[in-house]
């Protein structure tokens, strides 16, 4: 499947073999860490021609190694996102945050914001219990299978709702994973309405975590915070009692803090 991000723009500042590199550097993730020239172009759409060209600058550069005839990404990508995060002076916005609702409840939690239909995972700390759940700070998942996707979903831009619905029925991970326009619609009313979600076995069997919005000081939604666990140590009406108010303060303090760091607010606004 192809994972081309990029269009062709009409504007003529637009750097399309910029573009295109950073396409080729997306191509890669878990399941693909090493690919072949020829499996580069397919996963990103862009003739072999170009993936070469963008493949040795890149290597040039540090950011891809070669193995024989297949590409890995280097270590240097990781500066990419560390740029992101250090601007954003996120240990102080929420990581003590996090920390403390791990420390109460022993759950997982995590703060996430929404590129384009995949939640992108901006600050998380594990759970200190043996759970199987692999989330780190850059994780991606898709937006309408995640409690936090489902919650940023539904108070971000419509043009992005309607996308999502126009590409329906969407990827079933779980019997339970919503992926019709109704059962969704159906979610995203919830959220509006009670100002949190639960998403349970719907990104993974035995997986829940509940979700609530993260509001910047003009009331804008810019992230999301949840805790996250298995089903066999909470069921959803346990989780709602005893983590949805300290999640929404939580979430209260973080956005605070905003004014104190507009960088952050000003990176994940929509």
């Amino acid at each position: 499947m192809s994972t081309k991000s990029t269009q062709e723009s009409p504007d003529r500042d637009f750097v399309t073999a910029l573009a295109r590199g950073l396409d080729v550097i997306q191509a890669f993730g878990a399941e693909a860490p090493e690919l072949t020239l020829s499996e580069v172009a397919q996963r990103t759409g862009l003739n072999v021609a170009t993936v070469r060209r963008s493949l040795i600058t890149l290597e040039h550069l540090g950011f891809v190694k070669r193995r024989e005839r297949r590409f890995l990404l280097g270590p240097k990508v990781l500066t990419l996102g560390a740029s992101y995060l250090e601007s954003m002076n996120l240990k102080e916005v929420a990581q003590h945050h996090l920390v403390e609702l791990v420390e109460r409840f022993h759950d997982a939690a995590s703060l996430t914001v929404l590129d384009r239909l995949e939640v992108v995972y901006i600050a998380h700390v594990p759970s200190d219990q043996r759970v199987r759940h692999g989330r780190s700070v850059g994780s991606r998942l898709p937006a309408h299978a995640t409690s936090t996707g489902l919650v940023l979903l539904a108070y971000g831009p419509v043009a992005v709702r309607q996308q999502l619905l126009a590409t329906a029925p969407l990827p079933a991970y779980t019997s339970r994973t919503p992926t019709k326009p109704t059962d969704l619609a159906r979610r995203f009313e919830h959220v509006l309405k009670d100002g949190y979600m639960v998403a349970e076995d719907t990104i993974e069997y035995g997986a829940i975590a509940l979700a609530v919005p993260v509001r910047d000081g003009k009331g804008r939604v810019v992230a999301a915070l949840n805790c996250a666990t298995t089903t066999s140590l909470v069921n959803e009406t346990s989780l709602i009692a005893t983590r949805l108010e300290p999640l929404l303060e939580a979430a209260r303090r973080i956005g605070s803090m905003l004014d104190r760091y507009p960088a952050l607010a000003h990176s994940v606004a929509t």
